[in-house]
């Protein structure tokens, strides 16, 4: 089976991530999935952001409305699940604030989550997520390199369905750290796996032969253009 295109932030690399155009454009182009960032602002809301700061200031020290204002291209959380169920997009929400366990989880008590994943490298906040909601799928993201028998246990600790190891500042090819095999056994283990965002073609065609679940990037378009090449 291809691997699943996980527009990273969106249509990420000619648009500005988390934002409406990024996610339309990576529609246009046949993405699979968008992949974008949730933190919490001091009102309890949720705002669509890769940091935990915009224009030098902490998302969680701002109202939504003020967040809304340094960066009103991103769009409400609602708006977006809505649009991606309409248009069949899955979506990879990463949380990057723990706080949001509570409106989150009620957020999407109003949706159909099953296109959706919710990933973290807040393993703790993964675990607890999942006894909040147990019909959605999670994914726990490693900053560390792991061998194949770690990430196994770690993901099955915590109770996720997916492996995303997030490596593309631990090596200059970081393909040469995990190999079809260890992905193989992953899946043997009923855990499917999803790469960490790269851009570089001859990377990327090295990805397109791993047997990842998903592949993770900021150009959507070119790595279409390799996967849909493949035999």
């Amino acid at each position: 089976m291809k691997p699943k295109i996980i527009a990273h932030k969106g249509f990420s690399e000619y648009y500005k991530g988390n934002s409406w155009e990024a996610f339309k454009k990576a529609l246009e182009v046949e993405a699979d999935m968008c992949e974008l960032d949730l933190v919490l602002t001091k009102d309890n809301k949720i705002f669509i952001n890769h940091d935990y700061s915009i224009q030098g200031k902490l998302i969680a020290e701002l109202s939504l409305e003020e967040a809304k204002k340094l960066f009103p291209e991103s769009p409400n959380l609602e708006e977006l699940l809505n649009w991606a169920i309409e248009n069949k997009m899955g979506l990879l929400l990463e949380v990057k604030d723990r706080r949001v366990i509570e409106v989150l989880s009620e957020i999407l008590s109003e949706f159909d989550a099953s296109n959706f994943i919710i990933g973290s490298f807040d393993a703790l906040f993964l675990k607890e997520f999942k006894k909040k909601n147990p019909h959605i799928r999670t994914s726990i993201m490693f900053g560390t390199v792991l061998g194949v028998d770690d990430m196994i246990r770690l993901t099955k600790k915590y109770e996720c369905e997916f492996a995303h190891p997030c490596w593309e500042h631990r090596h200059p090819y970081p393909h040469e750290l995990i190999s079809k095999e260890d992905i193989t056994k992953l899946n043997e283990e009923g855990i499917e796996v999803i790469s960490w965002h790269e851009e570089r073609p001859d990377e990327l065609k090295e990805l397109l032969k791993k047997g990842f679940y998903g592949i993770t990037t900021n150009n959507p378009k070119l790595l279409k253009v390799l996967r849909d090449g493949e035999t």
